[in-house]
């Protein structure tokens, strides 16, 4: 007979999967929109149906009274790096396959790695440095530097994973005297800031049921991010974070249903070694109990039972 723990595991390992599929479903409809709008247009309606969305959450769970003292600094600083990972981001959906550009961001536990040991000071043994050059030399082979669509946006995508990076190391850093609330609601409110003042310049009128698709699209970014948040409560550390590489695969599926993008054997082949890689260095952290990719995955301010 299961333990209650197991069965508790299983259903909230079920959400964080449906969290990270919607998160997949939002990039996918922006990847669709960004052929018509600007990156920062569809950053910014999504944003605000996502705020209504943890509002909402945030009201249901009476927790306004802890969004009362925060650090504007840290929400500023963490909320301009995500902007601009979510511009760069839609912005490349355009010339890129949703498969090729999840390898991408699936090198953030890598530079965690990098990021720990430079910025926090963290002790990175050889095996760690070790899985994050595989998972780098995986991450080269499934972008296919050479292919003439990353060329074209090279750059972008190859400092893209910086900003979430940068993110959640602030976070890591900055952030432990922070209210999870105040990050969904500070986050939101600066994450329109940010976008409308560059979409402004670059503002096209939508049509009715593209702006509906776009609040759809945010109101799916609100969800996941409930559902995620609230599965890292109680599932251990390496278990949740675990959870993320579901993206490549929905990313895969819906790619191909959608845009009929088919994942290359390169992709695919990068992709195994970047999964490898980023699961070797989250069941290594857990092991040794060294925490910084793990905690930044799961957000180090949401009240959590001890893994």
């Amino acid at each position: 007979m299961q333990s209650v723990t197991e069965r508790v595991y299983y259903k909230d390992f079920a959400f964080a999967l449906i969290g990270y599929f919607l998160f997949v479903c939002q990039d996918t409809i922006s990847k669709d929109l960004v052929t018509r709008y600007h990156a920062t247009q569809i950053v910014f309606f999504s944003s605000i149906a996502a705020l209504i969305t943890v509002v909402i959450y945030t009201h249901w769970k009476n927790a306004w009274r802890k969004i009362k003292k925060a650090n504007f600094t840290v929400h500023f600083f963490r909320t301009l790096t995500m902007f601009l990972a979510m511009s760069s981001f839609i912005y490349s959906t355009y010339y890129l396959p949703l498969t090729t550009l999840y390898s991408i961001i699936f090198t953030i536990p890598l530079l965690l790695t990098i990021g720990g040991a430079i910025f926090l000071k963290e002790n990175v043994s050889w095996r760690r440095y070790l899985a994050t050059s595989i998972g780098f030399i995986g991450a080269i082979i499934a972008i296919d530097p050479f292919s003439s669509e990353f060329t074209k946006i090279g750059i972008i995508a190859i400092i893209m994973p910086l900003f979430p990076t940068a993110s959640y190391l602030i976070v890591r850093k900055y952030g432990y005297q922070e209210s999870l609330y105040s990050f969904l609601i500070y986050g939101k409110l600066l994450m329109i800031l940010f976008s409308s003042l560059v979409a402004i310049y670059f503002y096209k009128p939508m049509p009715l049921n593209d702006l509906a698709i776009n609040l759809g699209s945010g109101i799916f970014r609100g969800i996941a991010i409930i559902f995620v948040i609230n599965s890292a409560r109680h599932l251990p550390a390496s278990i949740f974070s675990s959870a993320q590489y579901i993206q490549i695969i929905a990313g895969g599926v819906l790619g191909y249903l959608f845009f009929k993008d088919i994942p290359t054997t390169n992709v695919y082949f990068g992709s195994v070694l970047i999964i490898g890689a980023g699961l070797y260095i989250i069941l290594r952290e857990a092991k040794l109990g060294v925490n910084i990719v793990t905690s930044t995955t799961r957000h180090p301010t949401i009240p959590i039972k001890k893994d």
